[in-house]
């Protein structure tokens, strides 16, 4: 009788545990990967990775009570049914599309596992079901490509984003900010890319240009040691539709030496060749290579780089970003002899930017000289480089007390060309608390501001504004 029961046992703890993977399995379809149920959507702000595949969504967590590290996050939307419809109308295989989400699983492992401030920082790592995959990053603004007037992909266009111009020094800036990630790739991660590209560059909402798309990422030991396993990427000699699928990195920032080889010869200055694709489209605002993924169009381009290519490149630039284009690798230079170029160097402006990267690590003292040289310099950057690159570094060292008075005037005053909806999301959770501990001088120039900040909605009118101005 014990046995029976015991077995009876047994087999109705199976049939409920059959049951409650059934069920979750269920739920999980009708409402999706575990990114869709811990987190809304908001809006599409943009598209990433090969082929832009993934989806960008501005989103909040559903449950209000966990910590957050950011107020909101950006979730990675991949739609396997739009991928597969994309597939049959372009004549290709099943196996293709498995493959391509393989890769897309194959990038999202890696980026969980690379932790460095150059990298997209991941929040939640993928998950998926039959009809889509996700993850959840650090919030972003959008990737390069859509940038650069790639947004096809995106429902309705933000704002920010509709024929958006960047600034060279924005460029500098984030060129400057991917070599040093590059670096961090080679010599510490031990890893080549393989796959640096507009869609693989990812701008945060705060401005910071980041890595992602480790899809095609291989180890360093994995070169030297056995070529059997080390990617051999197979690109057409004509025109294909494969660009529906990519199952190889983008042909226009690939190096020479990896469309060209059978056994493929990679090595950290093929990332270094990619870098200079780039650098080169962000700066001249046309591509180098334009080759619709055809290998022949690639390699006459290749054969013909003529001074002449140059000629929109600043000088003091010309002679590195050739080396980088070389197509004989030794020649390419590593990724912070790049950052050594007087492109980056003599430039005042960008120091000052950099130098706002690092403030938090500065004394008071030396954070005051800069401070006295930056207010005479803001002037010289344009509003997105101001909003994006400026205004968050000021906002975060507003809690520095002895700084206070130094940088409330800035943020007040490029606070002021912002419209209701950023000073909102931005400064204004930086002045909250300056709101209701002010005093003195401090307590004078928001006061002078009031107006400024009554661009607030009206719950905080209430509960920090008017106290402030009652204190006054």
């Amino acid at each position: 009788m014990s046995i029976n029961m015991k077995t009876l046992t047994q087999a109705l703890a199976k049939t409920a545990a059959v049951i409650e993977k059934t069920v979750q399995t269920t739920v999980q379809e009708v409402t999706g990967p575990k990114a869709l149920q811990d987190y809304e959507l908001l809006d599409q702000v943009g598209s990433a990775g090969p082929g832009l595949a993934w989806k960008l969504y501005s989103a909040k967590a559903r449950d209000g009570t966990r910590p957050h590290q950011y107020p909101t996050l950006c979730v990675w939307l991949l739609d396997k049914k739009f991928l597969s419809e994309a597939r049959a109308r372009a004549g290709l295989s099943k196996g293709a599309e498995d493959s391509f989400l393989d890769l897309i699983r194959a990038d999202a492992a890696k980026l969980v596992r690379l932790r460095h401030p150059g990298v997209v920082h991941v929040v939640q790592g993928l998950d998926e079901n039959k009809n889509a995959m996700a993850m959840v990053t650090e919030p972003l603004f959008a990737s390069v490509a859509n940038t650069i007037g790639t947004v096809e992909i995106i429902s309705k266009v933000p704002k920010d984003l509709k024929g958006m111009e960047m600034s060279l020094l924005e460029v500098k800036h984030g060129l400057l900010q991917i070599a040093e990630t590059l670096d961090f790739l080679h010599n510490n991660a031990q890893l080549i890319h393989c796959a640096i590209s507009p869609e693989n560059v990812l701008i945060t909402s705060h401005g910071a240009w980041k890595l992602g798309g480790f899809g095609f990422a291989v180890s360093k030991d994995q070169v030297s040691s056995d070529l059997a396993n080390v990617p051999t990427f197979h690109f057409a000699e004509y025109d294909t539709e494969d660009s529906v699928i990519p199952l190889q990195p983008s042909l226009n920032y690939t190096a020479p030496e990896l469309v060209r080889s059978k056994a493929s010869s990679v090595g950290c200055s093929s990332d270094i060749f990619s870098f200079g694709c780039l650098a080169y489209q962000l700066i001249t605002r046309k591509p180098l290579f334009d080759c619709h993924n055809n290998v022949k169009m690639y390699m006459n381009t290749l054969t013909y780089l003529s001074n002449e290519a140059f000629s929109s490149i600043p000088p003091e630039l010309i002679q590195d970003l050739q080396r980088m284009l070389s197509a004989n690798e030794s020649i390419r230079p590593l990724a912070l002899d790049f950052t050594g170029s007087p492109f980056f160097r003599d430039d005042t402006r960008l120091r000052a930017l950099r130098f706002l990267d690092h403030m938090l690590e500065r004394d008071n003292r030396q954070k005051s000289e800069f401070l006295k040289a930056l207010s005479d310099m803001w002037k010289d950057f344009d509003s997105r480089v101001l909003q994006y690159k400026v205004l968050p570094p000021l906002c975060a060292e507003l809690r520095n007390l002895v700084m206070q008075p130094t940088i409330l005037p800035m943020v007040l005053m490029i606070a002021d060309s912002q419209d209701k909806s950023d000073f909102e999301l931005v400064t204004l959770p930086a002045l909250l608390p300056v709101l209701s501990t002010a005093v003195g001088e401090t307590l004078l120039l928001l006061v002078k501001h009031a107006e400024l900040i009554i661009k607030t909605s009206s719950e905080h009118l209430v509960s920090n504004v008017l106290p402030m101005l009652l204190r006054a």
